[in-house]
């Protein structure tokens, strides 16, 4: 569900429209309910001082829902600095652009809120502590620079790798590895970053890989050149992500 919230009226309206009418507008007065809750892209309108009870309600979806990627429209950048101090905001549109920009921003912050909510099924799961954690936050880190290899996840969660490799292959079903789930990542990753137009050749600076080992990791997964990949849609690739790689671990 996309909810808006907006500091006039006008502009929830204007917001809405840009998307079809397909957004529910949050009543600021009536405050953040569990009706509210199904919430999978936050879309905030500000062009100046956000009120106060706007302020409080932006606090609250923060603390109760931290996984939902916030899409701030505005006139100016600087009216980031006027949301909650650890609101993260996902992307940034401007009122001029929007029949141009905010639909692709939703499409790939919803990629990105599919990630979270699967971490969040890894999470309250049986897993092994340290597979667990590892997983979490590789899920997590993925919607902005997914790690590299196992090495470095085993280095970020303070965990040996050798223990990770082996809770992970007793949990998976074969032939998935841990480090084709992180190369997968990353090709989630890559296949976003391409959706918002970059090259692929910025895409693999951005990610740390040149093309060429963007292209053998998108032949092991999902087993095809970067050229097919762009003719994969976005919930068709993380749908079949959650179903070779998290699902199997969840059973």
């Amino acid at each position: 569900m996309i909810r808006i919230l907006a500091d006039t009226h006008g502009d929830a309206e204007r917001i809405n429209a840009a998307i079809g009418g397909a957004g529910q507008l949050l009543d600021v007065a009536r405050g953040f309910n569990a009706d509210d809750a199904d919430i999978d892209c936050l879309i905030v309108g500000c062009r100046r001082q956000c009120p106060r009870e706007m302020l409080e309600l932006l606090r609250e979806i923060e603390r109760k829902m931290p996984w939902v990627p916030v899409i701030l429209v505005t006139d100016r950048g600087r009216s980031v600095a006027r949301l909650p101090d650890r609101m993260r905001v996902f992307a940034l549109v401007r009122f001029a652009d929007l029949q141009t920009q905010l639909q692709p921003r939703i499409e790939t912050a919803r990629r990105t809120a599919a990630l979270w909510h699967l971490a969040e099924a890894v999470r309250r799961s049986t897993l092994p502590p340290a597979l667990r954690r590892a997983l979490v936050r590789s899920l997590r880190q993925a919607g902005s620079r997914p790690f590299r290899n196992v090495a470095e996840l085993a280095n970020a969660v303070r965990c040996a790798p050798v223990t990770l490799f082996q809770q992970f292959r007793q949990a998976a079903a074969e032939p998935a590895t841990l480090n084709r789930l992180l190369g997968a990542l990353v090709i989630l990753r890559a296949h976003q970053l391409r959706d918002l137009g970059l090259g692929w050749k910025a895409v693999g600076a951005r990610l740390g890989f040149h093309r060429s080992t963007l292209n053998r990791k998108a032949r092991t997964w999902p087993g095809c050149t970067l050229t097919e990949l762009e003719r994969i849609g976005a919930d068709q690739l993380v749908a079949a992500f959650a179903t070779e790689y998290v699902g199997p671990l969840l059973r």
